[in-house]
């Protein structure tokens, strides 16, 4: 009865918030660089793999102002600036001589700083890219109440290898430090470790309000809070070996949800598509020979629950855990008129991901809460809007453990099946509690931060992470599973380095030039020099839909050439192995690339590749891979992503000639027309360019009714100059047909552009 009554009011709360009514919390001003003695604070940026993210020293993930600085913030895929993630949180708390204390990573209020003297390093390490920094809560400026002695060593693994590149993994020690305060040392009781997450999903390429039309819901053992934990309705893995699970639609959704971004019926929900394969969906189903035998979950196609799992009399050998996940997707926005959910029909969409946290190892034991309950869990899955956030310590300990009056099971349900509406949510996944966390205790824990098509490739991203994690390891598994430093951990195979490469631009043409570090890096797993070639690759814009322009081997015979997508463009004999490349258009493959324009912005990669290597000595066979697609410039101090533009460089010669020679009829607008989405610069200014001119020379704007919008002065002696859409009196101008007049001393040229807006 008391839950009862504890429902209703918190969906009658619930319902009484409408989106229309939200606030824009996105109104503060943008980020402040921390000041003071927290001075070491920074970010930097993981790139190498699918999943783009921005990192910092003091437990926050993403980037809040990714608008404005063009960080990525759980950017999914990389270079289509459509980010999944506002800002990700790193908290703890627990109970100290009995006071509730808590400390956090928490916008405009960050109680986690770097350590005094500590680096943030990130290279080569456990992954392709590690990042690894330490932090912590010792100065009690930052803190409302007082610090609880926390000190956190944070690693993060990153991977460019097709199926482990769409997550992000996080190691963390976390130690009690609390010698080190004036209150201190104390033992904390009931400790909790949580990782929070505003996701915002489609934040940077939704302009409009991306925070207002978010769902949240939670995949893995809930108890008695729902029971999704125990529906069977699609396959985990490819039972029936056709390539693909069944029972998912072409967006990664389930047939059988019946809603998904609002009250109403989602468009392809058909229960007869359902596809049972008996096993609970929101379970991991890892395959391994050296497993012990799976038995299905519930009666299926293939046996009876509590069966031995056999399909077309082979044995299924494993694990089966749950997965441990907190998840949020993009729903209907319904202050619009039609359903936008994961914005499918947006000139910047869709925003199809589902971006997702996983807990896939803690120190807290199992549960026991059944004879047969022997797994590592989470112990609660929250979320609240921002209505509901949490002010003091107290609240966030509340929502840690479940005690706060919105918190009705310890695992909220999806706000849909409480009658709530989307809107602006967090979700907190929580370990623990750990009973008494003592002075020099340290606690591991594993956190995988991933995005998928859909639910289903949010499912298979986080399984690869569990599979990866358990790579290697000799004395572990998921039923019996270990910390970082008790046993091998994500033993995968690693490409050569990622060349160092540097370009520049010329007259319709970029030349690049890199290292031969690839060619004489002993490969971890090998023991030995483990490289092929090299593949070009280059993008328009920005840095994705890249397309290889050009490949070198040191081979003498045909071979397949591979994107890294797993396309085979076909058989050839590459040329020699090479350092420097001239790109003036041409063909390759069979497929034509354009000379490169001038004032068109363009990204350049190049990547070394291994061989294909056989099985040998019990080691399976292994495709070729390559090193990540992200040697590319940056902004220094932002991290970036910056393209090359080509262009034209006027010289004259001792008689007074130009050189190269320009006729004032070539003068182009590019692109024509703007279309709102062009971007030339990192930080996604509005431009458009115009190229072919004089060395010197005045170009005159005006609106198709005569009216003069600006004047620009070009003396610097190229072919380009760039306007940002300004008139004179510094306002954006609107959409509409355009006239310009570029003038020299003894030319002119009156042309048109169009701007859509």
């Amino acid at each position: 009865m008391k839950l009862a009554i504890k429902l209703l009011l918190v969906i009658c709360v619930l319902v009484l918030i409408n989106p229309g009514m939200a606030r824009d919390k996105k109104s503060k001003a943008g980020f402040q660089k921390p000041t003071g003695n927290n001075k070491l604070a920074t970010d930097k940026v993981h790139k190498v793999g699918t999943l783009w993210n921005t990192n910092s020293n003091f437990g926050r993930y993403g980037d809040p102002a990714a608008d404005q600085t063009g960080r990525p913030s759980m950017e999914w895929p990389g270079g289509s600036q459509i980010s999944y993630l506002w800002e990700g949180r790193f908290w703890v708390g627990g109970i100290v001589e009995g006071e509730i204390r808590s400390s956090h990573a928490d916008y405009g209020n960050y109680e986690f700083w770097p350590e005094e003297g500590s680096e943030f390093y990130i290279g080569p390490g456990k992954s392709i890219e590690d990042h690894l920094v330490i932090y912590d809560d010792l100065d009690p400026f930052w803190h409302d109440t007082k610090p609880m002695g926390i000190k956190v060593i944070e690693r993060g693994l990153t991977w460019s290898i097709p199926e482990y590149d769409d997550f992000i993994a996080y190691e963390y020690e976390v130690i009690n430090v609390s010698d080190q305060l004036e209150d201190g040392p104390f033992t904390i009781k009931n400790f909790h470790v949580s990782w929070v997450y505003d996701c915002d999903v489609g934040t940077v390429a939704d302009v409009t309000d991306p925070h207002i039309d978010d769902l949240v819901d939670f995949d893995g053992w809930d108890g008695n809070s729902t029971d999704t934990d125990i529906e069977d309705i699609v396959e985990n893995i490819d039972l029936n070996g056709n390539g693909v699970l069944d029972g998912y639609d072409e967006w990664g959704i389930p047939y059988g949800r019946k809603y998904l971004g609002n009250k109403k019926p989602q468009p392809n929900y058909d229960p007869s598509k359902i596809h049972p394969d008996g096993f609970w969906d929101e379970w991991s189903v890892i395959l391994d020979p050296k497993g012990p035998p799976l038995r299905w979950h519930v009666d299926g196609p293939y046996g009876k629950a509590g069966e031995i799992a056999i399909v077309n009399g082979d044995t299924l050998r494993g694990y089966a855990v749950p997965r441990n996940m907190s998840y949020m997707y993009d729903a209907d926005n319904s202050a619009t008129a039609k359903d936008d959910t994961g914005e499918r029909d947006e000139s910047f969409g869709p925003v199809d991901g589902f971006i997702g946290g996983a807990l896939i190892y803690t120190d807290h034991p199992p549960y026991y809460t059944a004879p047969e309950d022997t797994l590592r869990r989470v112990y609660t899955h929250q979320w609240w809007n921002w209505e509901s956030d949490p002010g003091s310590d107290l609240e966030k300990y509340q929502y840690m453990t479940a005690t706060h009056v919105f918190s009705v099971t310890p695992f909220l349900p999806n706000p849909l099946s409480l009658g709530a509406p989307e809107f602006d949510y967090r979700w907190m996944t929580t370990s623990g509690p750990f009973e008494e966390f003592k002075p020099g205790d340290t606690l591991r824990f594993v956190y995988v931060a991933a995005v998928g098509k859909g639910l289903m490739g949010l499912r298979q991203n986080v399984d690869a992470a569990l599979k990866a994690y358990y790579s290697g390891s000799r004395h572990s598994n998921p039923y019996k599973p270990s910390a970082p430093n008790e046993d091998l951990h994500w033993v995968l195979p690693i490409p050569p380095p990622m060349p160092n490469l540097t370009y520049s631009p010329g007259y319709n043409r970029v030349e690049l030039t890199w290292d031969n570090v690839a060619e004489t890096t002993i490969d971890p797993m090998l023991g030995e020099v483990d490289f092929r070639g090299y593949k070009i690759y280059r993008a328009m814009y920005t840095p994705k839909d890249w397309q290889m322009i050009a490949a070198f081997d040191n081979v003498d015979e045909e071979v397949p050439v591979v994107t890294t997508e797993g396309d085979t463009l076909g058989w050839t004999n590459l040329p020699d192995i090479v350092h420097t490349f001239v790109d003036t258009g041409g063909v390759f493959m069979g497929q034509e690339y354009s000379r490169p324009l001038n004032g068109i912005p363009y990204y350049y990669t190049v990547v070394a590749y291994d061989p294909d290597k056989p099985a040998s000595g019990g080691r399976p066979a292994l495709n070729s891979i390559e090193s990540p697609r992200n040697n590319y410039l940056v902004d220094p101090e932002t991290g970036a992503p910056m393209p090359v533009v080509p262009k034209g460089l006027y010289e004259v010669d001792a008689s007074g000639n130009i050189y190269p020679d320009y006729d004032i009829e070539k003068v182009t607008v590019v692109p024509n027309p703007y279309k709102g989405t062009s971007i030339f610069e990192e930080q996604y200014k509005d431009k458009i360019i115009f190229q072919n001119l004089p060395p010197v020379c005045k170009i005159s704007i005006y609106t198709i009714t005569g009216d003069w919008v600006i004047t620009i002065m070009h003396t610097d002696g190229t072919a380009q100059e760039a306007w940002n859409l300004k008139s004179r009196n510094e306002q954006f101008v609107k959409t509409g047909l355009y006239i310009y007049v570029v003038e020299t001393e003894n030319a002119k040229k009156i042309g048109k552009f169009v701007l859509l807006r």
